[in-house]
């Protein structure tokens, strides 16, 4: 008798929770059942989740929900459900993830909420213009002739190479991260300066860690069974640890040069002694690896690199932050050097890596297609017969080879993910508080709805039928909404003023076969990489 009962109490306790988890789920987007723990993400391909996801909206529509280990995600994957979703007050948060959230802590801009985002998104748009990014006016001018400067020991450095093959996206990862460091900082290092390359192994391996512990933001109890992703995790966090060192030793350089003392609240204080590691002053700059056993250690002298002139966006933002400490102002605490050191992370890396990935992908491209290679020559022979500095916004045919380059082979294919702020409604579907939020850019972009024969290399997509550039609603390059990125037309600007001198000075070609059509499909990390390939450049006499 008394185990019956016991059997009823557990059929009802059953009936209870199962009627309470389908109030839950009803009104939830449509999706995949996954298991236990670990929801859908054994079926996902670890390797391109994109087109998992992409398979899914064929099954489940624009809008759908899964379940990815302990964060439910919704995916959309049409341009309109996107713009129309990030629009949203509700959903200008960011994801839940471990290690975004857990590296960052909140700061930055990329990872930042609420009212910190808010301001600093304010204070980055006031930061680019600023150095120039504006529609136009003299500024902008000044701006297209720093990025044209800039190229000119990309120029010399490849005429050196005599014909020979070359690894050219290293070399354009160089000369783009001058033109960053310029504009953000106020600095350039030297030529072959060991630690712009150290730091540019950190970014290298940073990204390749970033995919292989791309567990941990879902199930971060992995770190503790997983000897392979707490090395990982360690090792991003050293990264970190070291290129804000970096950064703040460059803060007190420049606060040195336009005569500003820090605001003593705004002091992060174990920076305090990051001069004191050498008699000198130098910094202690250490690469770790999790396939090296032994850390390789240099140290960095502040006096090595290359002032510029010209503003750039640190100056700005110390003077800012000077200002409201001084006043006294209830967001002073919102421009501590701790956000700081973060932010100059997110501007220097995501301007970098955008630029360098896109322009990476279009050599490819118009190494594969040399007829839109000359095309591109052409125009730009055409609008520019001179050696100068260069308006984008005149290379209509230039500018469509990129918006193809960013469509055919989307440079973040699953966006940069929201959170949901608060608990809403979208298109009927109820989003909990906490949600994460996924812009499914490759889905939107290889739609063959929307474009005819999308693994089809076509710049003429975006020219219409007066030969000017068009931007169709389909592309999405750089997000939409409340949280779309500031700094888009700079990158455009140093991608075309790049491939303008570039094209002027060389006929580009592949060194060995096209790559397979595997390949092609990219590698993935933080973007979605080419494939490793050397090129040689014929000099057009």
């Amino acid at each position: 008798m008394a185990l019956g009962v016991l059997w009823f109490a557990a059929l009802v306790l059953l009936i209870w929770v199962l009627l309470k988890k389908w109030n839950q789920w009803k009104d939830l987007p449509p999706g995949p059942w996954g298991l236990p723990i670990v929801g859908y993400l054994p079926f996902l391909d670890r390797h391109y989740p994109h087109l998992s996801l992409t398979e899914l909206s064929k099954q489940y529509g624009p809008v759908y929900g899964i379940q990815m280990g302990g964060v439910y995600t919704v995916v959309l994957s049409d341009h309109q459900s996107i713009r129309e979703a990030f629009s949203k007050d509700a959903f200008t948060g960011r994801a839940p993830l471990y290690l975004s959230h857990g590296i960052t802590k909140g700061n930055g801009i990329i990872c930042a909420e609420n009212a910190l985002w808010r301001d600093q998104r304010k204070v980055v748009t006031s930061l680019l213009k600023s150095i120039g990014m504006i529609k136009h006016g003299i500024a902008r001018e000044k701006l297209s002739k720093r990025i044209s400067d800039d190229i000119d020991e990309l120029i010399q450095n490849i005429k050196e190479s005599c014909g020979s093959p070359i690894h050219l996206p290293d070399m354009l990862f160089d000369s783009f991260g001058a033109v960053v460091f310029d504009v953000v900082l106020g600095f350039k290092f030297p030529r072959n300066d060991k630690t712009w390359n150290w730091l540019r192994a950190i970014l290298k391996e940073g990204g390749v860690e970033v995919a292989v512990s791309g567990a941990l933001n879902f199930l971060p109890f992995l770190r503790f069974i997983s000897p392979s992703k707490r090395k990982s995790l360690q090792v991003l966090i050293n990264a970190q640890t070291q290129t804000h060192k970096l950064n703040a030793s460059i803060i007190a350089k420049r606060r040195k040069m336009i005569g500003l003392e820090a605001p003593p609240g705004a002091i992060r204080k174990d920076h305090a002694n990051i001069f004191d590691d050498h008699p000198e002053g130098f910094i202690k700059c250490i690469k770790y690896s999790k396939h090296a056993s032994n850390p390789e250690v240099h140290y960095f002298d502040p006096k090595v690199m290359i002032y510029t002139k010209d503003v750039c966006m640190l100056d700005n933002f110390l003077i800012e932050q000077k200002k409201r400490f001084d006043n006294g102002d209830d967001t002073a605490y919102l421009m501590r050097d701790e956000q700081l050191h973060y932010l100059l992370v997110d501007l220097f890396s995501a301007s970098l890596d955008t630029s360098t990935v896109t322009f990476s992908w279009l050599l490819l491209y118009i190494s594969l297609y040399t007829e839109i290679q000359e095309k591109i020559r052409q125009e730009i022979l055409t609008v520019y017969p001179e050696e100068g500095v260069v308006d984008s916004t005149k290379l209509s045919y230039t500018l469509a080879a990129v918006c193809e380059t960013q469509r055919i082979r989307t440079i973040v294919p699953l966006g940069v993910p929201h959170g949901c702020l608060q608990e809403a409604y979208f298109r009927n579907y109820r989003i909990p508080k906490g949600a994460m939020i996924i812009p499914l850019l490759w889905a939107v972009h290889m739609d063959t709805r929307v474009w005819k024969d999308p693994e089809s290399f076509n710049p003429n997509r975006f020219i219409d039928e007066n030969g000017q550039l068009i931007k169709p609603q389909e592309l999405i390059t750089f997000q939409a909404g409340k949280r779309m990125c500031p700094g888009d037309e700079l990158s455009r600007m140093s991608i075309v003023g790049h491939i303008a001198r570039l094209l002027r000075a060389f006929r580009i070609r592949l060194s060995s076969e096209p790559p397979t059509a595997e390949q092609m499909k990219g590698n993935t990390g933080i973007s979605l990489m080419p494939p490793e390939l050397l090129y040689i450049c014929e000099p057009i006499s």
